[in-house]
């Protein structure tokens, strides 16, 4: 009897560890999706604050 309760609870604690490491796994995979598209929307609004400074300096003086 007392092999089978620790069967179930080695397999209970076996079940959570696999689960706490794939979300682990899942979190740290949104977390560098959002890095990417967040330097993706930072280097998009650098290059176009760039673009209009040159366009501007080319206006003519007024």
């Amino acid at each position: 009897m007392i092999n089978n309760k620790g069967f179930a609870i080695s397999t209970i604690l076996y079940g959570l560890l696999t689960m706490g490491i794939l979300v682990l796994f899942l979190l740290v995979g949104l977390l560098n999706f959002n890095r990417k598209n967040n330097n993706e929307f930072v280097d998009n609004i650098s290059r176009e604050l760039n673009e209009f400074a040159i366009a501007r300096n080319k206006e003519p003086k007024k």
